[in-house]
């Protein structure tokens, strides 16, 4: 063990001085010259995960006159395609837009054939915990209830709540198993289960009896023996919540808090909780990374340096729910900015959530297939 410990200190330390010097060359680089070269270029590549990149590339495009091709690819397609060109030595993709960052990771960067690169107005204006990796937003994942059921305020006291007899049947979550930021939240639970003890001990005043490993593992158990309902689409959970006419609707857990810019149109009575314990949910980042071998590297700069603008994160400032770590963005009418929500929700920790997510994976597929 010791041994094994000398070796990722070392590693680390490798990894560390590497990510440095890479950002010290980012700082020391002449960005009129980055700008002459990517105009130059006069194209890029990009995977990525969110849909909001092509738009923000089309107005990329008419600014700089430099093409930007979005591939859309779900998260797993795009690590793996990513992974599988640089390990085969074809190099065609210049960046990526992902949101599953611990797995990600491993693959991506680790191996070296992507690099964290830290933009000039990034490195001005965004905080340190930002920049590395370079963050691009912060989506946020809520609880929510039905407004018209519960006219009087919000039901959810306790995360706990949801695994008692009134809510069995009727808490509606997407399956964590293809679920990848699911499953990063929850390795935060795993972190923090003493405080789940707590919050679970301060609902019911007595302490928590479990069969399962910790406080977490716990809450999956007795949640899924709840007949939670499993889904595939925070759309179809958000809609189903917030119906109207409804005697006993169902709750939804963990679903995007985007989909409340729906709200007027679909006329649906839906909020999320503000006052449940411990954590109103979780929130987790959009991620940008260069390709080692870009292609086409300046005007990939260049566009990553564009989408940490006002300007550039347009497509994604107009709904509630996401979040740029420029402090001159401008929450969404009606909803609050990042540092508040930073305060109320669980954000994982990613050496964590890489080391832990199999473990949570395996106790939800232990009792959702039962």
């Amino acid at each position: 063990m010791k041994k094994l410990h000398q070796g990722s200190t070392l590693l680390g330390w490798v990894l560390v001085t590497y990510f440095t010097m890479f950002t010290a060359k980012a700082m020391a680089e002449d960005w009129s010259k980055v700008e002459t070269d990517a105009k130059k270029e006069g194209q890029l590549l990009v995977y990525s995960t969110t849909s909001r990149t092509a738009k923000a590339a089309e107005a990329f495009t008419k600014l700089t006159g430099i093409n930007v091709e979005v591939v859309r690819l779900k998260e797993q397609e795009l690590i793996t395609r990513s992974y599988q060109e640089a390990q085969s030595g074809v190099h065609k993709v210049d960046m990526v837009v992902g949101e599953d960052w611990p797995a990600a990771r491993e693959l991506l960067n680790n191996s070296g054939y992507f690099v964290n690169y830290i933009p000039p107005t990034a490195k001005k204006l965004f905080s340190k915990k930002h920049q590395n990796p370079l963050v691009l937003g912060y989506i946020n994942r809520v609880f929510g209830y039905n407004t018209e059921k519960h006219n009087g305020g919000d039901p959810l006291k306790s995360v706990w709540d949801l695994t008692t007899d009134e809510f069995k049947g009727r808490v509606m979550i997407r399956d964590v198993a293809i679920t990848g930021e699911h499953q990063n939240a929850l390795t935060e639970w795993v972190r923090r289960s003493k405080e789940l003890e707590a919050a679970y001990k301060k609902r019911f005043g007595k302490d928590l009896e479990m069969t399962e490993a910790n406080a977490a593992f716990e809450f999956i158990k007795r949640l899924l023996q709840n007949d939670a309902i499993i889904m595939t689409s925070d759309t179809k959970i958000a809609a189903a919540v917030g119906a109207k006419g409804q005697e006993n609707p169902p709750y939804g857990m963990f679903y995007v808090y985007s989909k409340h810019r729906d709200i007027k149109k679909q006329d649906l009575a839906l909020s999320d909780s503000r006052g449940i314990d411990p954590t109103l949910g979780y929130m987790y980042p959009i991620v940008l990374q260069l390709s080692a071998n870009a292609p086409h590297p300046n005007a990939a700069k260049m566009f990553m340096e564009y989408l940490g603008t006002i300007e550039g994160f347009a497509p994604w400032a107009d709904s509630p729910g996401v979040y740029s770590p420029n402090p001159n963005q401008v929450p969404f009418d009606g909803d609050m900015p990042l540092a508040w929500w930073e305060e109320r929700m669980w954000l994982y920790d990613i050496d964590f959530a890489a080391a832990n997510r199999g473990n949570v994976l395996d106790v939800w597929l232990k009792y959702a297939q039962r």
